[in-house]
């Protein structure tokens, strides 16, 4: 394969000396010859087939031997090795062994290993035995891989062909040539080959053509079916693919092959890259043995140093001369075996590697530590050496601190894993106390990302450490956080003190920021340990600008938006005598918090620093009713954490996306969210904050009517002190909800005025958190005390909360009031939660109207929205719609006319539906599942005006005059549309 023309050309040479010799030239001993120095029948004459290892020198000798057997040449052939090439005279005895005809052996003798101290006899005996031969016809003498062969017999061939050339007898030499990386040749080779009179033939790896050649002969060697030699499409894809992965070496090419023999009999061609398999990787090893004594050492060398560092650094490594490895690389990148000095094949780098026992690799990854830690090499690189070595990490100074900037480093590639590893192995080889806490601190911190069920174990040395004293007090102060999470309420106050005692006044900016984010956190969360350290934090709210040289935005920012939402914008309880903040100050404050934690989200990327920052910044926006931003903040951080193979983030941002679900009444994604949630943590992963996920999925349960469920996980054993947090918040009142589906009213009762009355303590009464007073006054009236219910529904109404908890509050209050007030007061409770969006409370909604209409006479005014609450509701997921109503209905007013039929898929008006344009129907079905303007708009990528306009088009074609009217089923997929 693409070897014609070298073949071609030194058949010719060697069949020129046969033509000479028949010619009379050459015929006597002493007769000299004429003609140019590369003339075929030149005497003495010397042919070289270069070329890397395995690219088919042995080959192209034996096939120019084979075309030219019959040419009347002699042929007297050595193969030679480098284990023989300290034996002397080796080549000789070879080349001499057919020699029949010859008068005896050769005085073979003198000093072994000096080549320069040939005896005359021998050499002119070995000349002798030639000329006898090359009297009777031409003689051809062929040495395969001449680079080992010994240097007595080099001496022997050169005085023969100097004698030759001299005396015009018909002798010539045809050697080939490959790598011996690192040797320095015998003085005598080089002069050998200097007297070259002949071809001098240097080979190439094949190219992509000569790839496809040696496919088409290896087709018909295996009589393939004309069908599939026809097919050069096939043919030159496998033949690039095959060149790409063997660089064109023939042997490569070949093992490729045969390992992936099916492949090529297959009828398509599979373009995926070829992998080697046993046998390319045996052949690739030979290779690399024969690039020269040095070849293997250096090759495992590169196998183990990668393309971390330069030339010269591999050769300090290996112990060898920088030449040696030049030579060693050139010659494996001329093999296919190399890329620049990094392996083509995975496969051969890790046969490489196996091929040094365990000793030998630990002895080479020290030695690499060192060196490219002394050439200022990149942490990581140095930190992969450190790795591999188990227990023999060197015992030095610099070991904790490469390793902790090496995972720094991989942390910036989301490479976690590695990151812990380097982190595990500081704190090991430390032996500085403080350096190993700080070690452990960080490494904490990011197995809790990827293994959270390992956390808290992590975390135990840090809190022995806390109870020794030995805690740092900026250490102290960043556990308070963890030790909270799982429960440790004891221990975070100890880590608390310890930092106080160990404050000094005059602290940095960053401490003091430290400080204030640790109020603000106990006091969003933890309230109830803020009240037992009686004021030793100062208070949350001082007043104090932030301090100098901390970014506005970070934890501390997002800690006050949260603080901030909860305690309703004013911080505190107003002073006595003083008014408090109105509805408007209340506000703007919530439009001030929530643009601040949408700032901070836009300029936050997901990190362990950042995580705690940004579920802040979540939460601010969720518990101030911003559902839209909530949600879309969130999904693009669930999608940020799934990248980067968080689980940790990932649960605990789905339970808060549950909840968000929940209040867009989407029962059926609430609960698929939260058990997500739960399957990603273990319960001890969780600590107190299990309460988010938990509560999330018992309000979704009970929704959907699977009390048996809801029940079951309100039995679920939950830290006990997780109902001191802002988590057992949501625990109780979802908790409440359930009690208040089944039947059992007191105890809802008492859930919800459990939950109100912590709430007002923990100055954290917001109705984004829980609608507590909604659930008393719901509570209140399955219970018959419609005075109580209208008090709170009011009360509700009075603190003039989002529009969904003021359609909330308005449906329970209707139920307090005569039948006739009932329509109006559930009209305005309708258009509030349609336009803010939750499904399942509009559906309640209606399906009071619906009863009220009803028993006002109008049935089918009442039947109407009855049956549009059952769509609503089977399309968020929630199926029990017997708990919709507010006012629980007497057996002779049932919740549903005998009539109606039950609900299911309806195609509602689908004369009106087809009149609509596409972009018309989108908005309208949007519009009917409780999508606000704003969000129809963003989710098709259209303005709140083109919205505007849409609808108005949509209540003229279809006749209707109100947002509530607009039919849910037309034949639009809501959940994906755009």
């Amino acid at each position: 394969m693409e070897r014609d023309e070298q073949i071609a050309k030194l058949t010719s040479w060697v069949t020129g000396a046969a033509r000479s010799h028949g010619t009379g030239h050459g015929a006597a001993y002493g007769t000299t010859l004429a003609g140019a120095p590369d003339d075929h029948t030149t005497p003495g004459r010397t042919a070289v087939i270069s070329g890397p290892v395995a690219s088919g020198k042995t080959a192209l000798l034996h096939r120019v031997l084979e075309r030219t057997a019959d040419s009347g040449v002699r042929l007297l052939s050595a193969v030679t090795s480098a284990a023989e090439q300290d034996i002397p005279f080796g080549v000789v005895e070879e080349l001499l062994r057919d020699t029949a005809d010859a008068a005896g052996p050769l005085p073979l003798h003198g000093p072994a290993g000096t080549e320069d101290l040939v005896p005359t006899q021998t050499l002119m005996a070995f000349h002798a035995r030639l000329a006898g031969l090359a009297a009777r016809g031409p003689v051809l003498i062929a040495i395969d891989d001449v680079q080992y062969a010994d240097p007595q017999s080099l001496h022997c061939l050169l005085y023969a062909l100097r004698r030759a050339r001299t005396a015009g007898a018909g002798l010539s030499l045809m050697v080939t040539r490959g790598p011996d990386a690192g040797a320095t040749p015998p003085h005598v080779l080089e002069e050998l080959l200097r007297q070259i009179e002949g071809p001098r033939l240097r080979l190439r790896p094949l190219s992509v053509r000569g790839v496809e050649a040696l496919l088409a002969h290896r087709a018909a060697e295996t009589d393939r079916s004309a069908a599939h030699a026809s097919a050069p499409a096939l043919t030159a894809r496998l033949a690039a693919a095959l060149h790409a992965a063997t660089g064109g070496n023939p042997l490569l090419v070949r093992s490729l092959l045969d390992d992936h023999d099916p492949r090529r009999r297959g009828a398509e061609a599979d373009e995926r890259p070829f992998q080697p398999g046993d046998r390319f990787v045996r052949d690739a090893l030979i290779c690399i043995h024969r690039t020269g004594a040095d070849g293997l050492r250096i090759a495992q060398g590169i196998a183990l140093l990668g393309s971390s560092g330069p030339l010269p650094l591999l050769a300090r490594l290996v112990e060898a001369e920088e030449r040696t490895v030049e030579d060693v690389v050139a010659a494996l990148g001329d093999a296919g075996i190399l890329q620049g000095s990094r392996f083509w094949h995975g496969a051969v780098r890790t046969a490489v590697l196996e091929s040094l026992d365990d000793d030998a690799v630990a002895r080479l990854r020290r030695r690499a530590a060192r060196l490219l830690y002394g050439a200022g090499a990149a942490p990581m690189a140095v930190a992969a050496h450190l790795l591999g070595l188990g227990p023999g990490v060197p015992d030095e100074e610099w070991v904790p601190g490469v390793l902790s900037d090496a995972a720094h480093t991989a942390l910036a590639s989301q490479r976690v894993g590695f990151a812990v590893r380097c982190l595990r192995l500081a704190e090991e080889c430390s032996s500085d106390q403080r350096e190993r806490i700080q070690l452990r601190s960080s490494m904490a911190k990011f197995i809790w990302r990827v293994n959270p069920s390992a956390w808290a174990r992590e975390l135990r040395p840090l809190n022995a450490a806390l109870h020794e004293g030995s805690l740092p007090v900026t250490e102290s102060l960043r556990l308070v956080g963890d030790l909270l999470w799982n429960g440790w309420i004891d221990d975070a106050a100890t880590a608390i003190q310890h930092a106080l005692e160990g404050w000094p006044g005059n602290a940095d900016p960053a401490m003091t920021a430290e400080l204030r984010s640790v109020r603000l956190v106990l006091a969003s969360t933890y309230p109830t340990l803020l009240d037992q350290l009686d004021g030793a934090l100062g208070p949350v709210r001082d007043g104090a600008a932030h301090p100098a040289g901390v970014a506005e935005d970070g934890i501390l920012a997002a800690m006050e938006a949260l603080h901030g939402v909860l305690s309703a914008g004013t911080g505190a309880p107003a002073a006595p005598g003083v008014t408090a903040p109105g509805v408007r100050d209340r506000a703007a404050a919530d439009e001030r918090l929530t643009e601040n934690a949408e700032r901070i989200l836009s300029g936050t990327r997901l990190t362990e620093e950042t995580h705690v920052t940004v579920r802040a910044c979540l939460l601010a926006l969720m518990y101030a009713e911003r559902l839209g931003a909530a949600t879309l903040w969130t999904d693009r951080l669930l999608e940020e954490a799934a990248e980067r193979g968080a689980p940790g983030w990932t649960a605990v941002m789905q339970a808060m996306r549950a909840h968000m679900a929940l209040r867009r009444g989407e029962p059926a994604q609430a609960r698929r969210l939260a058990e997500e949630a739960l399957e990603q943590l273990p319960p001890h992963g969780w600590g107190v904050g299990i309460g988010m996920p938990l509560s999330a999925l018992i309000e979704a349960r009970t929704a959907m009517g699977d009390h048996e469920a809801a029940a079951a996980l309100v039995d679920h054993p939950v830290p006990e002190q997780m109902l001191l947090t802002r988590y057992g918040l949501h625990f109780v009142y979802a908790r409440g909800r359930h009690q208040l589906a089944t039947g059992r009213h007191h105890a809802a009762l008492t859930d919800f005025m459990t939950c109100g009355r912590l709430m007002r303590e923990w100055n954290m009464d917001r109705a984004g958190l829980a609608p507590w007073r909604v659930g008393v006054a719901e509570a209140s009236l399955a219970l018959g005390n419609r005075d109580q219910a209208e008090r709170f529904a009011r009360e509700q109404l009075a603190e003039d909360p989002g529009p969904r908890v003021r359609g909330l509050a308005l449906r329970v209050l209707a139920g307090t009031r005569p039948l006739p007030e009932r329509p109006a007061l559930l009209d305005r409770a309708v258009a509030l939660l349609q336009e803010e969006g939750d499904s399942y409370e509009l559906a309640r909604a209606l399906t009071d109207l619906g009863t009220a209409y009803e028993r006002l006479g109008d049935t089918a005014q009442g039947r109407t929205y009855t049956r549009r609450a059952g769509r609503i509701a089977e399309a968020g997921g929630a199926r029990d719609l017997s708990q919709l109503h507010a006012e629980q209905p007497s057996q002779s007013a049932p919740p549903w006319p005998a009539a109606a039929p039950a609900p299911g898929p309806v195609r509602a008006q689908p004369a009106a539906a087809s009149i609509l344009t596409d972009a018309e129907r989108r908005v309208a079905a949007l519009a009917a599942h409780g999508y606000t303007n704003r969000e129809i708009g963003a989710k098709l990528f259209i303005t709140v005006s083109t919205v505007e306009q849409h609808l108005t088009r949509v209540y003229r074609k279809i006749n209707i005059t109100r947002r509530q009217d607009l039919p849910v089923s037309w034949d639009i997929d809501v959940a994906h549309t755009a």
